[in-house]
């Protein structure tokens, strides 16, 4: 640097200095002593260079070091200060939160009691859920307690026939098939012992009590609609989709819904299938589930994740079938579809409820952790990297409201266990049953010797946060799509979601897991060793 743009660089922040002092009094610049400064900067410059010049710009230079110092110092501790308030603000939100819910459940305690007593009066719901709400969050646009408003909690229960009967015979054409979960195993002599576990009348399973055991599923009722989703740009695809839309339809007389790039494709191979159903926008698909008893699935392993996508809340039984790479959850061949089928729609038939993961973005700026953008449901695992950035992810990860430890490297994984044999596994993680319940926390290349893999217990709610002090922002996603940017203050929430994907078994659980890792990965093959060597006496 010359000693012209040092000496102006110093005259400036004096002005600078100058202007924090002087503004609160007068709010004017003192520009004219900037102009008298450069002046003489100049004047000096056009002077025979003075004896020692260098030793002063050298002792010059060492004092904008100390002072450069002196400020990266000060930023850093002003980013801890915000990280530090930051943490008790989320602190203390999470406790205002978890006051109001447990004062909620207290209230809908004393409901439920007078409800049973004959005293419920929705009127007191109404206004006692009002002033709640205008107590702990004043929002014009909060929902209610009862009626038109919302729902009460004695109406959560109660299967609304009424609603489904006043909709005429659409409704009793569209009704869902319902079943009945159990789980089995073999007992003495071979009997298999059944013991009831959940039962859901429309066909919509939400996780209850969970088992080792093997899950079994039979119909209460016949299903009548099925839904088939495809791998794109496949002609066996989507020919072996034409003879299993016309089997069904023809043999079992089921209503039939595809996507609408499969009916185009259909009405373009024949006019026939003008019977096949499909969706228009978004919106239907949020109601699949209201109408679908059974979705096929004819791809890989990628087509059962596109297929669980879909499906935002329940999901109904996936059957699927190979014709993919790998295939850790497509279990059926489709050179035998019509038995396969005509097995499943029978029943009963072992499922595996493949656990997945809620996630929720929630930003620097957000008031509480519940002030969050959509959330997000994965199936297999959600990413955290650092992107196109050079440096390494600097993450706080927190169980619940322990720390876990901090991340630096390449990023961290948060894996379901059906997910277990995806990126965990090419990442170091363990392989785990898909039926086992619980959330894989695997890093990516992280810069230590002594980090590893870890398995959390399916109730924690796990939080991933990029704190203040870190060189770049991360980069989040969701079942290898729905890129989103974290940046410095942002977190993401990571619970098991209530609603499963129920995939059909060709055998059971066990045995489909153990037959996918064997073929898929050749896990621990080797030549036998050879009997004729030397043995133990």
């Amino acid at each position: 640097m010359s000693p012209s743009k040092l000496d102006s660089t110093a005259s400036f922040g004096n002005g600078d200095a100058s202007i924090s002092c002087s503004k609160p009094e007068n709010g004017l610049v003192d520009s004219l002593s900037l102009f008298h400064s450069e002046k003489a900067v100049e004047e000096l410059l056009q002077q025979t260079p003075v004896e020692g010049m260098d030793e002063h710009l050298i002792e010059f230079s060492e004092a904008l070091r100390t002072v450069a110092k002196a400020l990266r110092r000060a930023a850093e501790g002003k980013a801890s200060a915000q990280a530090e308030a930051a943490e008790w603000k989320r602190r203390y939100e999470l406790e205002r939160t978890r006051n109001i819910q447990m004062e909620r459940k207290a209230r809908i305690a004393e409901w439920f009691s007078a409800e049973q007593n004959g005293d419920f009066d929705c009127g007191k719901v109404e206004n006692s859920d009002n002033q709640l709400v205008q107590q702990n969050e004043p929002d014009e646009h909060s929902e209610k307690g009862c009626m038109k408003h919302g729902i009460c909690s004695h109406e959560v229960l109660r299967d609304r026939e009424s609603d489904s009967n006043s909709n005429g015979d659409h409704n009793k054409m569209m009704r869902k098939a319902s079943f009945k979960l159990s789980w089995w195993c073999k007992g003495e002599n071979g009997d298999q012992h059944k013991h009831d576990i959940v039962s859901f009348e429309k066909g919509n399973i939400t996780t209850a009590e969970r088992s080792s055991k093997q899950i079994s599923l039979k119909w209460e009722s016949d299903p009548q609609t099925v839904l088939i989703l495809t791998k794109p740009n496949s002609v066996s695809v989507r020919i072996l989709c034409a003879q299993m839309v016309r089997w069904l339809k023809e043999k079992k007389k089921l209503n039939i819904y595809v996507e609408p790039r499969v009916r185009v494709e259909l009405l373009t191979e024949s006019s026939d299938f003008n019977y096949v159903q499909t969706w228009k926008d978004d919106r239907e698909i949020l109601l699949l589930h209201t109408k679908v008893d059974l979705v096929i699935t004819l791809g890989g392993d990628g087509t059962v994740l596109w297929a669980a996508s879909m499906f935002k809340g329940p999901v109904p039984p996936i059957v699927p079938f190979s014709l993919g790479s790998l295939g850790f959850m497509t279990p059926f061949y489709s050179e035998h579809y019509k038995e396969c089928l005509d097995s499943v729609l029978r029943g009963p038939i072992s499922i595996t409820l493949r656990h997945r993961l809620l996630c929720r973005v929630v930003r620097d700026a957000a008031k509480n952790e519940y002030d969050t953008e959509e959330p997000i449901l994965v199936l297999n695992e959600v990413t955290i990297d650092r992107g196109i950035s050079s440096y390494l992810t600097n993450l706080e990860c927190y169980c619940d409201n322990s720390f876990v430890t901090c991340v630096q490297g390449d990023g961290l994984i948060l894996s379901t266990t059906s997910g277990s044999t995806a990126y965990s596994l090419a990442a170091g993680g363990s392989m785990v049953h898909p039926q086992v319940p619980g959330i894989l926390f695997t890093p990516i290349c992280p810069h230590s010797l002594s980090f590893r893999p870890l398995i959390l217990p399916e109730h924690v709610t796990v939080r991933i946060v990029v704190p203040f002090n870190s060189r770049s922002p991360a980069w989040a996603s969701f079942d290898g799509k729905d890129r989103k940017q974290l940046a410095a203050g942002d977190a993401l929430l990571c619970s098991m979601a209530p609603w499963p994907v129920p995939t059909a078994c060709q055998v059971d659980s066990t045995n489909d897991f153990l037959r996918s890792i064997h073929d898929g990965l050749h896990w621990n093959l080797r030549k036998t060793q050879s009997f004729d060597g030397p043995r133990d006496l």
